[in-house]
């Protein structure tokens, strides 16, 4: 039923339209302009700040008798280097010519939503009502979904295209904390009188050297992802900036993490008499939805209803899906083919690009027929 040729020729443009974080202005017009093709109005809320755009959010009624409404989500920015990408494809997968990333996170999300949409019209399918979200500034911290009123939000169920493989249903994601320490010490001539200057490197370094990163265990994970400092090798640096992060499923474990890469930080400022600025920050809230959920019942009766028999997982990532969860809406997360993701050979495999994509059009049917699912109140 899907438009083959046509869901890969819009992916294709799609990924041609740069649309970096907080600058997707290009893309968001672009979208607009296609739903309005189709006869679908649509707004922008929930701008970030120093953003081009808000949020697109747009609405399908909908023919299914009492059917659940469903909210239904990519995000359109993308990580860098995401500039003048030139999809390639070959040997049965879409890729970039080597030097970007593709885009398929989540333009491979996107170019399915519109797709469907197209489908529904031209069928005259039969679906649930639809509340289209495709938003902004994800992958700086799932700010355009944080940015978000209420109102927006008016959806019973949710699916998330933001995963890879087309056969996963990820019903489990973690919390996660965001750390921005700045080390304080003391300049001095590094060749004359360095015993005069506290080094602020060195004081990073020791803190670094303790503190648990990586894999703590299988539901935690922390790391240490930039560091910042210094201004020339003859000048004791007197100032570093560290940023990095903590996640778990499990909320106490989470909390013992940051508190242990707090107390390595204190310590070492401590020993060597350098002083400390210390931020901590939540990201987003955990979630699990229920493998005896009413939307899992339902994704799992599309999937089988494509051919598909489903994996259900967990993910170590955060994403849209977390924020609509906190919001009380149970989300889902499923893939449309994406590979590789956030590198230069990030890659999309053509048949599951198709394939996952005839897979949400199933669910989407699927819960076009189900009655009385439970409104929210």
């Amino acid at each position: 039923m899907i438009n083959k040729r046509r869901l890969v020729r819009t992916f294709k443009k799609l990924v041609r339209i740069d649309s970096l974080s907080l600058h997707e202005g290009k893309m968001a017009r672009y979208l607009q302009k296609e739903l309005r093709a189709l006869g679908i109005r649509s707004y922008q809320v929930g701008r970030v700040r120093g953003g081009e755009v808000g949020n697109i959010i747009a609405f399908v009624p909908g023919n299914g008798l009492n059917s659940p409404r469903m909210l239904v989500n990519a995000h359109i920015d993308t990580v860098s280097p995401g500039k003048k990408i030139k999809p390639v494809e070959r040997k049965g997968h879409i890729s970039s010519d080597g030097d970007t990333i593709l885009g398929a996170d989540n333009k491979a999300g996107v170019a399915a939503i519109l797709e469907i949409l197209k489908i529904i019209k031209e069928k005259k399918l039969k679906c649930p009502p639809l509340r289209i979200i495709f938003t902004v500034a994800e992958e700086i911290g799932i700010m355009g979904a944080k940015a978000l009123p209420e109102k927006a939000l008016n959806a019973d169920i949710g699916l998330v295209l933001d995963g890879g493989d087309i056969d996963v249903i990820i019903n489990k994601a973690p919390s996660q904390y965001n750390l921005t320490a700045t080390i304080i010490g003391r300049a001095a001539h590094a060749g004359i009188h360095p015993e005069e200057g506290v080094n602020a490197i060195k004081v990073a370094s020791e803190a670094i050297a303790k503190m648990k990163i990586g894999r703590i265990d299988r539901e935690t994970t922390s790391n240490i992802g930039v560091i910042k400092g210094g201004r020339a090798t003859n000048i004791v640096p007197d100032e570093v900036e560290l940023k990095g992060e903590a996640r778990s499923h499990n909320e106490k474990k989470l909390d013992r993490q940051v508190e242990q890469m707090e107390r390595t930080l204190m310590k070492a400022c401590e020993k060597h008499r350098a002083r400390l600025k210390l931020k901590v920050e939540e990201m987003y809230k955990s979630f699990e939805v229920s493998k005896k959920s009413k939307i899992m019942s339902l994704v799992i009766a599309g999937m089988k209803a494509n051919g598909i028999k489903p994996l259900v997982k967990q993910t170590g990532g955060g994403s849209d899906a977390n924020i609509f969860n906190d919001w009380g809406i149970p989300t889902l997360i499923l893939g449309v083919g994406a590979d590789r993701v956030h590198t230069t050979r990030e890659q999309l495999c053509v048949a599951d690009f198709i394939r996952g994509t005839e897979n949400i059009l199933s669910i989407i049917k699927e819960a076009g027929s189900w009655k009385n699912f439970g409104k929210k109140k």
